[in-house]
């Protein structure tokens, strides 16, 4: 499966369990549990393959690097913005995860197709 379908998939059973663990019920929590680790391991190593992919060698480092800060900012704005939510209400935060994780897989659908595109016109491809 190309990497970029599997950041896709990735996101959406991120999605699926995170909406699984809103139900609340103890064997839903083991079950959502299960089911993020299994789709955040493969979306890591196919981010890895993308970012390999579409670097250029001589700035590889630098987009990893960059790609890693950004990813942390990322968990410390989330984390910050859903503290409040979590102190309301535990499945409207994991809810509020589930849709932004769907949104998530729906906005990189069309990330490879502009990439590919871009490379193309450069005369890359």
């Amino acid at each position: 499966m190309a990497p970029d379908a599997v950041i896709r998939l990735g996101a959406l059973v991120q999605a699926a369990g995170l909406a699984l663990a809103a139900t609340g019920r103890p064997a839903a929590l083991i079950g959502a549990a299960l089911l993020v680790g299994a789709g955040e391991g493969p979306q890591l190593t196919a981010l890895f393959a993308v970012r390999h992919r579409e670097s250029p060698d001589h700035l590889r480092g630098q987009v990893f690097t960059t790609g890693a800060s950004l990813k942390i900012t990322g968990f410390a704005v989330g984390a910050a913005l859903a503290g409040p939510l979590a102190a309301r209400s535990v499945s409207g935060a994991l809810l509020l995860g589930a849709g932004v994780a769907a949104v998530a897989c729906v906005g990189a659908a069309g990330l490879g197709t502009r990439s590919r595109l871009t490379r193309r016109e450069a005369g890359d491809a």
